[in-house]
Parts: structure tokens; sequence; C-alpha cells
């Protein structure tokens, strides 16, 4: 990741909001000197050792930095690592997806984890030990009258973990969905440390005489892209004991969260882990999640709630085995991944079916025409590869209807005592005052309407929504063969990129500035005397809204003279848009804007210190309007309010960085 200089005060801020002002002062220098050792960040910070080595082991707890030990001058180096260090930010992100996915108690041991950074599982469970002896005491029950006696009963705790075996238990349903890693010997080595070592091993090992040739430098990329993988597999160690010991968490449990039907918790049925493993949280698959989770939001507002519905079900299919949003070139490349060759990435029909609650209206919003009215071949498009224009697979879309499979697990699922039968409906036809006797019906039996439209069933108006994604602008959802499905993240993350771009160009420059920079994409280069003519402006107005666009770092020029003199008659100037730099300095400007937002509740912070203080006090808190005079009260009102506001803002900037650098 590229460190601005508005993200490095960014991130320094941020830790200064967590873990104080000694772990950011170092981690600021270590973004602005680059890898220093113990005593020349003695001479850049002015500090002692002893506060040094302090920040310095907060910011190991908290994976904040790298270090390196040589092995030969067994000197030690220390480097910022800057990505959790802005993750601070998404800590609630992360919560609330969290407890969306499961429940409260998964979410406040996620809580613990993203507080405490990295532990063992021993201290996290002795921890927890303590909160729920706090929260459960032995004596604490009810007396309740039964039959004219008092019975105990015990209190329902509001603790969310209610045992040390319900505590194992959602370790291992955050292992085993990646959402937690185990802390290992290069967990602390940044990237290029690794590549480093593992170039010098495989040259060591296997090219002693060098690499020589064509072959042997594919042979070398190949044994270095596997020792890689071998290194990134370690983290996942915890889950593959899991899975090679009691299989897979839906064969260990009843229901997802745990407790069986008559309310106890089955932690017997989880492995007891291993007390002395270290485990942190893994970022990377929390991002896979929000990614979800912001293209389901985008789907939903372009189309409809039971689309984005339908589409978070095949995402949350797709992407179960996604260790992370960005693959790395180093060694993903191929068919190999960290567990072996896999192929193409999709999911069936039949899949999202299966896993699609029944409580969802499929038939909702989706329009009505007659088959008639519809173009099977169109519709039922298929494109096996993803559309390049380098692209040399002509037979990548294939013109067809719906496959026969999907027939057949139409009719499979649509049985005799399924609830979305697709036979004909017979409906009684009505008659006077509510009977269906007629004249030529005495025995008063009841008619049937033959005309009645057969219901489509479920798997068919399903069918309709996925196609709805397929189709769309964005293209949500490629149809990539006879009932499978995948979605292009890359392609389409960089059509979301291109869709915030063009909203802070219209907020921006209006209208008009977009309009010129959708032209400009689409043709290229134009000159100051082609553009006004395919935009249909006048000259200066188009001269006025570009330079205003080239201050704001949307468009730029280029000037190309005709011959040596490099007059101003003599030359062309060329107006164009740059994408790429233009998504770059946008995110630069929203780091900054978070940056400054930090900065002003800071400032709110110090201007309302003595009503805050007041506020910390045991017999004010949670007691502000009773207790505290209203002078005081409403000077804390306005604080939580602009704070709330000031919060909200960057959360909303956050999903633009998101967007623009992490999906």
């Amino acid at each position: 990741m590229q460190v601005t200089k508005n993200l490095a005060e960014l991130c320094a801020l941020l830790i200064d909001e967590l873990y104080g002002e000694l772990p950011s002062r170092i981690f600021a220098t270590l973004l602005n000197r680059g890898r220093s050792s113990l005593v020349q960040l003695v001479q850049y910070t002015s500090l002692t050792s002893r506060q040094l080595r302090h920040g310095l082991a907060v910011l190991t707890q908290q994976n904040l930095l790298f270090f390196y030990v040589d092995n030969d001058t067994k000197l030690t180096t220390y480097e910022a690592n800057p990505d959790p260090a802005y993750n601070i930010i998404r800590t609630g992100k992360i919560l609330e997806m969290v407890e969306s996915m499961y429940n409260a108690a998964v979410k406040d041991v996620m809580q613990s984890l993203l507080i405490i950074g990295q532990t063992r599982i021993s201290d996290l469970k002795a921890a927890y030990e303590e909160k729920i002896r706090q929260w459960n005491p032995p004596g604490n029950v009810d007396e309740e009258m039964v039959d004219g006696e008092a019975a105990p009963a015990v209190k329902k705790s509001p603790f969310p973990v209610k045992s040390i075996a319900h505590l194992n238990s959602i370790i291992c349903r955050l292992v085993e969905a990646e959402l937690v890693d185990v802390v290992h010997v290069r967990t602390f080595q940044s990237p290029d440390d690794i590549l480093r070592d593992v170039e010098k091993q495989v040259t060591d090992a296997k090219f002693p005489n060098g690499i020589k040739g064509g072959k042997a430098k594919v042979e070398y990329d190949e044994a270095v892209a596997q020792e890689l993988r071998k290194v990134r597999r370690e983290s996942k160690s915890l889950k593959r004991k899991l899975d090679e010991s009691s299989g897979s968490a839906a064969k260990r449990r009843k229901l997802l969260n745990g407790i069986g039907a008559n309310g106890a918790h089955e932690g017997d049925a989880d492995p007891i882990l291993d007390p002395k493993q270290v485990i942190r949280v893994n970022y990377e698959r929390c991002l896979v999640e929000l990614r979800n989770r912001r293209l389901v939001q985008f789907a939903t507002e372009m189309i409809g709630e039971t689309t984005g519905y339908i589409y978070a079900v095949l995402l949350r299919q797709l992407t179960r085995r996604t260790p992370r949003c960005h693959s790395d070139p180093s060694m993903d490349f191929g068919d190999m991944d960290d567990d072996g060759p896999t192929g193409p990435a999709h999911v069936t029909t039949m899949e999202i079916l299966d896993n699609l609650s029944t409580s969802v209206d499929v038939s909702a919003g989706i329009g009505k025409a007659s088959r008639g009215d519809i173009r099977v071949r169109t519709a039922e498009k298929i494109r096996a590869h993803l559309p390049d224009g380098n692209s040399a697979h002509p037979e990548a879309d294939v013109d067809g209807g719906a496959s026969s499979d999907e027939d057949a697990g139409d009719s499979d699922f649509v049985s005799g005592d399924s609830d979305y039968d697709t036979e004909r409906e017979t409906k009684p036809v009505p008659r006077a005052n509510g009977t269906n006797e007629n004249k030529d019906n005495k025995e008063g039996k009841v008619r049937f309407e033959e005309s009645a439209a057969p219901r489509e069933s479920r798997v068919d108006q399903m069918r309709q929504h996925l196609l709805l994604l397929s189709e769309s602008k964005l293209q949500f959802v490629r149809h990539c063969g006879r009932g499978q499905w995948t979605v292009d993240f890359q392609p389409l993350i960089q059509q979301l990129r291109e869709v915030e771009l063009d909203v802070v160009i219209e907020r921006t420059a209006g209208r008009q500035g977009l309009r010129l920079v959708r032209i400009l994409r689409q043709k290229g280069k134009l000159d100051e005397k082609t553009l006004p003519t395919i935009a249909l402006v006048r000259k200066p107005d188009v001269q006025n809204k570009m330079l205003e666009m080239q201050m704001a770092g949307f468009v730029d020029i280029q000037e190309v003279p005709r011959d040596s003199s490099r007059t101003a008659n003599r030359t062309l100037f060329l107006w164009f848009s740059d994408t790429d730099r233009a998504l770059d300095q946008l995110l630069d400007n929203t780091y900054k804007t978070v940056l400054r937002c930090l900065q002003t509740l800071a400032v709110h912070r110090r201007k309302e210190k003595d009503v805050l203080m007041l506020t910390k006090r045991s017999d004010v808190k949670g007691r502000e309007k009773d207790v505290m005079q209203k002078e005081y009260y409403d000077r804390f009102a306005r604080f939580l309010d602009t704070e709330r506001k000031l919060l909200g803002h960057m959360m909303r900037l956050d999903d633009l960085v998101a967007v623009l650098r992490d999906y």
C-alpha cells in the first residue's frame, strides 16, 4: 500500500486515539524514517530505550509493525505496518458484520480480539472465565413459588458467552470462517523480507549455479511461489486441524448459533483448542465479507431488495473459500491457491436455491411478460469467459435456452410434496351469493376453472433475478455456463470506482463537467476545437469548465507542437482524462478529509474537556440528564451530536476508501 503524507498522519492519529501518544509517536517516526533499529529510534524520537520498548511492545501486540532479526549481525530492525493501522477505523463495521452473520456472543469475542490484539487462547479463556464468574456467581438464583414452595430458578445472564465450552465453540467457528488466523514465526516479517529469504533459500537449494535460460527462470518463479504459499498456509494450520479432526462445522452443530433444542450449548462437539496457540483477527477475510455487503447494497439500490438478497446468497456461496480481495502476483498465478489446484469459481442455480430462505418471496421485484415478448436466446446468453477486448475466445458467448440439467433440477425440486408445485392450479368458479352451484350442477359439485394459468416455479423466478443481475449495466453476475453463475470482481469493482469518481465530478463540476469527462473517456484525447463540437457546447463554456476540472485534477492537457518553433498557433492542445490518476488523487483527498474530521473532533473534545471529565464520574455516568445542570448537559448534548455527525461522515468516507483501494 502506497503511504502518502495524509495517510501517514491519519494512521498516527488513529493509533493515538486508541493506544496513546507513545505508540503513535513511534509509529509516525517509522513511517517517516523507514526501517530503523532501536538505537536509531532513540536518536529520531528523543525517547529513552525503556519508553521505546514499551511502545514497541504495544505496536507488536496490535500487529502494527514488522521486525526483522539479521542472522549475521543479530540486529533487530523495525518497520511500520500501515494496513492494520488504518483498519482501526473499520472496527465498528467488522463487529456489525460479525453480529449479522452469527450472533451477539461471536461479536463479543471478536470485539475482545480486536481490542486485545494477538493473544494466546489460554489468556483469552482466563479473561472470559473471570467475566463469566462475575456475571454468573454461584448464588445467582431467583426464588419462585412452585406449588406453594420456593424453588430456585437460575437468572438469565445478560453476558452473551455462557461458558468456557461456549467460548471454545465460538473460537472454532471463527477459525473455520477464517476470520481468525494463527500467529506464527513469519507473521511479523514484512512481505519483502519473506520474499528475500525465500528467494535465497530456493537459490541455494535448487539453483546453486545460478539461473540460466527462460525455462530455469520459470521453474525458479514456480519454486518461489510454492514456498511463499507454504509460508502463507502456516496461518491456516489451526483450521486444517479442525477440519481433519472433526469435519466441517455443519456436521458438528445442529444449529448455526451452537444452541441445541433444549437451550444448552453444544460446545462438547468441538475439539479443545491448544491453549498455547496464539490467534489474531484476519483483516483480509473481513474485507471479503465487507466487500460482499457493499456489492449487495449497491445491487439493492440499483435493482431491488429481493434481487439484492439473492445476490447476497450467491456471493456468500461464491466467496466461501476466498481468503482475500486481492491476489499476490508473486504466488497467486495460474490455477493454484493455498490448498492446491482449483477450477473456475462458480456457483450453480440449485446451490443458490438450497441456501435461499423459504421466507423470501422471489416473485417480488420482477416484471411480468408473455413468452412471445421474450427472446429466450438473448436472455439466456452464456458467456463462458470474461469479456476482454484482447480475448481470443470467439466461442465465449454461447446462445441457448435453459439448460437441461436446470430443467431436470427444477422438476426434481418441485416434487409432489413440495410447497412450490408447478401444476396447474384448479380454482373453484365463484357464483352468486358465494355458492358454486349453477343450473346444470344439481348435485352441488364444485366446478374448476380450466383456463387458470400455471404458477411459476420458485427456481424460475429466482433465475429471473439472476438474469437481471447479469443483464445490468454493471454486470453484477456473469452467466458462465449451463446453470452456473460467477462474479468478475475486478472489472465490477473498477466500474464501481468510476461510478464513485463520477459522483465526485458531478458534485464538483456539475452535470456539464461530468458529460465532458465521459466524452474524453470514450473518445480519448481531443483538441480544443473538436471537444466543443462533440459536446454541443460553446467553446468559451468548454474552456472555462475544462480549466475548472484541471484545477481539481479530473482532466489534464497535453501540448503537441507541430514544428520546432513551439509557438502557440503551431501547437495542438489535447485534453484527456486519466482515470487512474484521478482515482489516486481522490483517494488521497479522502484520506485528508478523514484526517480533518479526526482533528476537528479532537478540537471539540479539548473545548468541552471540563464537561467530558464530569461525565466520566461514576455517580454521573448513565444519569447525565438527571444529575448535571442544564447548562452543562446542553453542552454535552451538543458535543454528542457533533461527534455523531463527524463519525458518521468518517464511516461514509471509509466506504469510499474501501472501494477505491481495498476491494
